[in-house]
């Protein structure tokens, strides 16, 4: 597999606190694997990731997207190529349905108007694709905390991403809804999606990834460890 995201040298200071969230760290993605970017609170897993995003600025260091230089200052700028980051705290409007809150902003149409069946008819498809469960009809305000989190996902995919980001994304789960995020993710995968999880949680690690990165201190530990050949002591 190739390397469609390298991370050079980068580095992140605060200035008003002088804190080092990230020190010189390497880090690379291949297409269509799952990555564990593990580390304990304050490792500086979401600054990397929001460096990628756009969300953050890096005080040093290079961003390679299939294998052009970029510079990600907005996460629009991250969106047109294809990477998106779901958060911890999901970013939709509760009194809106599924459908709508994934299509807002690039909704089809009929005419002038918005084409509402044909948006539902599209995500519907999607949800069936890869059994999401959810209705496309059902408002968001109604929906558990691992739909909602559908949502997200589906919204990432209906802007057409290729890398997705998942903040720490079993930190609000339910076990049983963590096995059907899970499911979900390999079918991405199988799909070529490639997929970052944000975690501290070895098992999970081993459970879902095929590589993973280890950052402390902001400083990156150990990088390209093969999941598979290893365990979690």
């Amino acid at each position: 597999m190739k390397d469609i995201v390298q991370m050079i040298n980068i580095s992140k200071v605060y200035p008003s606190s002088k804190v080092r969230a990230l020190d010189c760290v390497d880090f690379t993605l291949k297409k269509g694997e799952i990555h564990s970017l593990l580390g304990e609170n304050g490792a500086g897993k979401s600054t990397l990731m929001k460096i990628l995003y756009g969300m953050n600025y890096p005080y040093s260091g290079d961003v390679f997207v299939n294998g052009e230089k970029r510079m990600m200052t907005k996460p629009i700028h991250a969106i047109d190529l294809g990477i998106s980051m779901v958060h911890q705290h999901f970013m939709l409007t509760p009194v809106m349905t599924v459908t709508e809150n994934i299509v807002i902003g690039r909704e089809p149409r009929k005419g002038i108007l918005f084409d509402k069946e044909a948006a539902e008819q599209e995500i519907q498809e999607m949800i069936n694709t890869y059994g999401f469960n959810i209705s496309p009809r059902a408002k968001v305000e109604d929906l558990s905390t691992g739909e909602q989190q559908r949502v997200e996902i589906l919204k990432a995919m209906y802007g057409g991403s290729e890398i997705i980001i998942l903040d720490e994304p079993t930190a609000v789960l339910t076990p049983q809804e963590v096995n059907e995020l899970f499911e979900i993710m390999r079918k991405l995968k199988a799909d070529g999606k490639t997929i970052v999880i944000i975690t501290h949680k070895l098992k999970e690690t081993i459970s879902i990834a095929d590589r993973a990165s280890v950052l402390r201190d902001g400083k990156m530990i150990q990088t390209d460890i093969q999941v598979g050949d290893t365990t979690i002591e």
